[in-house]
């Protein structure tokens, strides 16, 4: 498997060289990432190796020459480059040979076979250098990435203690722990063919890499992120970042950007992909709570809310608790609907403060406490004068009334007639 960086000033050609890798040469591409200039494609290299250069010679800011004569001087032999170049820019693609490229294309003769062709080289000088490297059979980038994804899930599953050996053992990795703002967030994907995960064949693999690389591509343009592989359905994002960056809005670029790989995913590859999105930590040991979080988010994102955070999901889980708690309320209320219900009572009985369950009360209702109580007993008094069973004074009575008077006034004030009153009027009806 090789990682491929593809670098042309031209969104399309980015696009139209992307997708010919991913449809045709999926089997062997591991990652592919994409970048606008040689500048930008430097930065990226300096984050994590790729093994194959697709580069446009003529772009603006660096051009795909001098991008790979610094290169050269920065990474040695790895990557091997592939020049696109146009006719008239012939003579810069012997310069470019000159350099160690090791194959270049015409740009308007870009096909299948042509890029199939310089591939084949591409894929055979990684090899060779990997082995020449290593001094064993072994690809090296793979062995690296092997074990990134080894030291990043036991940090995930909290089995790194040692703060000093985690920061030594990630540069030691090409890892670095040295931000102060850690993000993580968890994908769950699943194809929408029925059936279509029967085991892991090599067409789910090749669903899943491309989901993870398409995401990957997204991402990227926000916010520097690492893959990791949790298994076959199941992917992890580490985003690193420094204080500088808002972490409000940095969350919110992840977000937006995981909802756009969602989208294309189903689009593309006809399978859905749901997010969670933990909190923002700022202790590389902490990550592990990012990771938690993240996972539980995931786990109730759905169609409506593919990408979901787990500070909403919090808020949420937290309206839903105050929720229950007035509900609760209203079932003591109604079940003691002819005690004496003050406000402190009710509230000491649910363990609140009278101030706090005050506010929360009419927040959740609508109504006040005492409002709510009065309106509840002239419910109940309606249905009790209504029975023809019971006279006004019992009505009264029985729903805590201290007077068969002051009932009246109160029943007046809510219903706009007296209970005798009303009685005649539904009686008459």
């Amino acid at each position: 498997m090789y990682n491929i960086l593809v670098v042309d000033d031209e969104p399309l050609a980015q696009v139209g060289i992307k997708s010919m890798l991913q449809r045709f040469f999926a089997g062997e591409t591991q990652e592919i990432r994409v970048a606008a200039n040689g500048k930008e494609a430097l930065s990226i290299l300096e984050e994590q190796p790729a093994d194959i250069v697709i580069a446009d010679i003529k772009m603006p800011v660096m051009d795909g020459l001098e991008l790979l004569q610094e290169s050269r001087r920065r990474f040695g032999d790895l990557p091997v480059f592939i020049m696109l170049t146009a006719y008239e820019d012939f003579e810069m693609a012997r310069l470019a040979l000159k350099e160690q490229a090791i194959d270049y294309i015409v740009k308007i003769e870009l096909n299948r076979q042509a890029l199939e062709s310089a591939l084949t080289k591409a894929f055979t000088a990684v090899d060779q250098i990997r082995k020449n490297r290593s001094g064993s059979d072994v690809p090296v980038s793979s062995s690296r990435q092997n074990f990134q994804q080894q030291f990043l899930l036991r940090l995930f599953n909290r089995q790194i203690s040692d703060r000093e050996a985690a920061v030594r053992r990630a540069r030691e990795l090409g890892i670095s722990l040295d931000y102060d703002r850690y993000i993580v967030a968890f994908g769950e994907i699943q194809p929408t063919v029925p059936g279509s995960q029967s085991g892991v064949s090599d067409d789910y693999l090749t669903l899943y890499t491309s989901c993870i690389n398409m995401t990957l591509e997204i991402i990227r343009r926000t916010v520097y992120a690492q893959s990791i592989s949790i298994d076959i359905s199941h992917l992890a994002l580490l985003f690193s970042f420094t204080s500088a960056r808002s972490v409000a809005d940095t969350l919110s670029e992840i977000e937006s950007a995981l909802s756009t790989a969602h989208d294309m995913i189903h689009n593309y590859f006809s399978a859905s992909i749901n997010f969670g999105i933990g909190t923002a930590v700022n202790d590389c040991m902490n990550i592990p709570d990012s990771f938690d979080e993240s996972r539980k988010a995931c786990a109730q994102a759905d169609d409506l809310q593919p990408v979901l955070r787990y500070s909403r999901l919090a808020e949420s889980n937290r309206n839903a608790g105050k929720d229950r708690l007035i509900k609760d309320v209203q079932d003591y209320i109604d079940s003691h609907i002819a005690d004496k219900l003050t406000l402190s009572e009710v509230a000491e009985q649910f363990g609140l403060s009278a101030s706090y369950f005050s506010v929360l009360f009419k927040q959740q209702t609508g109504v006040g406490f005492s409002d709510y109580v009065t309106t509840q007993r002239i419910e109940k008094a309606k249905q009790l004068l209504l029975s023809g069973d019971v006279k006004i004074y019992e009505a009264a009575e029985a729903l805590g009334f201290e007077s068969a008077f002051y009932f009246s006034k109160v029943f007046k004030k809510k219903e706009g007639c007296s209970p005798k009153e009303f009685i005649q009027s539904k009686t008459e009806s």
